[in-house]
C-alpha cells in the first residue's frame, strides 16, 4: 500500500502537471507503515481480551476502530512533523498534518481497525476449531464407569455397528455411543479418511488397494482385514491412488 500510494502521487502529479517531490511523498505516505505496529498491538490485545458473544465483539471492534485510528493519526502526524523539522525549512505544522490526515485517512484507519478484530475472531475461532478437530492425539472411550484414553494413531478404523460405532485398535474393538460424523470432526482428515458411509479408516494402516472395476475399491489393511472403499466418497481417498 505504501508503494502504491507513492506511485499514485507520482501519476497524479504527472497527469495534473504539478510538481512531484519523492521525499514528501514518502514522508506523507509513511501513514501506511504505521498499520504494521498497530496491527501487532491489536493482535496482542485480542489474545488478552477475547469477547464471548457477538455484542461484545462488535463493541470491542468499534472501540478499537476509534481509539486505534486516533492514535495512528496522532503518532503519524507527530513523527511527520518531527522529521520535517530536520529536513524542511520551514517545517510542516502539526495542526495542518493532523487535520489533513483526519479528513482524508481517518475513515481508512477506522475501517481497517474495526474490521480487523472481526476477521481475526473468525480466523482464530476457525483455527482453534480446525486445530482441535484435525489433530486430536487422544480419543476418549467410556467403558462402563471408566474412561479410557486411546492414542488416535493406534486406531486402525472406525465402523458403524448400529446403534454404536466400533473403534478397532490392534486386536481390540470398543463400542461407543457416537456417530461417525463426530469422529470426522475430531480426527485429522489427512489421516482418517471417510471411505464409506459406515467406515473411517486410518490411511497409515492401508496396505494395498484393488479396484472392483466399477469405481469402488477393496482395501487390505495391515492386520489382514479387507474393507470397501465407496466411489461416493472418492474425493476423500483419491490421493491414495496417485
Amino acid at each position: 500500500m505504501f508503494a502504491i500510494a507513492v506511485l499514485q502521487d507520482y501519476l497524479y502529479s504527472s497527469i495534473q502537471g504539478t510538481g512531484f517531490y519523492l521525499s514528501e511523498a514518502i514522508l506523507y505516505n509513511m501513514f501506511w507503515a504505521f498499520f504494521v505496529p498497530f496491527t501487532f498491538i491489536s493482535n496482542l490485545l485480542f489474545k488478552t481480551v477475547y469477547p464471548k458473544n457477538i455484542l461484545q465483539k462488535l463493541l470491542l471492534a468499534l472501540g478499537i476502530g476509534v481509539v486505534f485510528s486516533l492514535l495512528h493519526i496522532l503518532i503519524f502526524a507527530s513523527v511527520f512533523v518531527f522529521i520535517s523539522h530536520l529536513v524542511y525549512t520551514p517545517p510542516h505544522r502539526f495542526s495542518g498534518i493532523f487535520n489533513t490526515a483526519m479528513s482524508n485517512q481517518f475513515y481508512i484507519a477506522f475501517l481497517f481497525y474495526a474490521l480487523f478484530p472481526i476477521i481475526y475472531f473468525q480466523f482464530f475461532t476457525l483455527k482453534n476449531k480446525v486445530g482441535k478437530q484435525g489433530f486430536s492425539e487422544k480419543i476418549k472411550i467410556k467403558i462402563g464407569s471408566k474412561t479410557k484414553l486411546v492414542d488416535a494413531s493406534s486406531i486402525q478404523l472406525i465402523t458403524k455397528d448400529k446403534p454404536f460405532c466400533a473403534i478397532h485398535v490392534s486386536e481390540q474393538k470398543f463400542l461407543v455411543d457416537r456417530s461417525l460424523k463426530s469422529f470426522e470432526n475430531e480426527l485429522s482428515s489427512a489421516v482418517f479418511l471417510r471411505v464409506h458411509r459406515s467406515t473411517i479408516v486410518n490411511a497409515n494402516f492401508i496396505k494395498e488397494l484393488k479396484s472392483r472395476k466399477n469405481g469402488d475399491y477393496d482395501a487390505l489393511l495391515e492386520n489382514g482385514q479387507s474393507i470397501r472403499f465407496s466411489r461416493h466418497f472418492r474425493n476423500n481417498w483419491q490421493q491414495l491412488l496417485q
